[in-house]
């Protein structure tokens, strides 16, 4: 019985120390900066109608802002130190009282750290002018979320938007744009993939440009898709934006 007491005493020892490790989030409260833990930081605030009631919600990305989350790293095109801190994402809707309420939440690392991006090999959030402007990483348009990613290779980069719209209670990937850039000193060649997860069509645009002599060479090509998998900003990962491409575009080109 003792060993039982002791095994049980363990497990709650260790459940307890995960919760600690989690961030709790009010439902609901007066103000943006309520949805700010102690220790995190705004990152990006973007406001706009996602629910169609013409009252303007909020998109917040938040960052932990903890100094010891600042490493080097080795070869890194990124100046160093570099920000392993994690982010979070949380979409607020303001109702008619000026009050707000958390509806959707994303703490799975889908919006990776620079750091965490550099080791992986993995896009984070960037501006699509490709300048220092990280607010235009998450934008609001036609009542739909866009989220901008990138990452920057020496010879190459890859780039990818997602749509979400509120829907079921929801937000749901309707859409995703991604485009991969591999050059060298004589040639340029992008691709292009555009899915749409509400028509599920996928369209591919391939251009292949000589340098010297700006011959391009284009194809496009339309495809009909099976896509049965719902996929929502909550349960995003860190390769879900991989894995989608995996399952629904380069699968096809086999």
């Amino acid at each position: 019985m003792k060993k039982k007491a002791l095994f049980f005493s363990f497990l709650l020892f260790i459940f307890c120390s995960f919760n600690l490790l989690a961030e709790n989030f009010p439902q609901k409260a007066s103000k943006v900066e309520d949805f700010i833990p102690k220790d995190w930081k705004k990152l990006i605030v973007e406001k706009g109608d996602l629910n169609k009631d013409k009252i303007d919600d909020v998109v917040l990305v938040i960052e932990k802002n903890d100094p010891k989350n600042f490493k080097k790293i080795e070869d890194s095109s990124r100046s160093n130190p570099v920000n392993f801190n994690p982010r979070i994402i949380l979409v607020l809707f303001k109702d008619k009282n000026s009050k707000y309420t958390l509806v959707a939440k994303n703490d799975k690392n889908f919006i990776v750290s620079p750091g965490y991006a550099s080791e992986e090999g993995l896009e984070t959030l960037d501006s699509p002018d490709y300048n220092d402007n990280l607010s235009k990483a998450v934008t609001i348009k036609n009542n739909t979320l866009r989220i901008f990613t990138l990452a920057d290779y020496i010879k190459a980069a890859t780039s990818t938007t997602y749509i979400f719209r509120y829907q079921n209670n929801r937000f749901e990937l309707i859409g995703l744009d991604a485009q991969s850039i591999l050059g060298d000193t004589e040639y340029v060649n992008t691709r292009n993939y555009s899915i749409n997860l509400s028509t599920k069509k996928l369209i591919i645009h391939n251009i292949s440009e000589k340098l010297e002599s700006n011959v391009k060479k284009e194809e496009k090509i339309e495809k009909n898709l099976n896509i049965t998998e719902i996929y929502a900003l909550d349960t995003m990962s860190e390769t879900s934006g991989v894995d989608i491409l995996d399952k629904y575009v380069h699968e096809i080109k086999k």
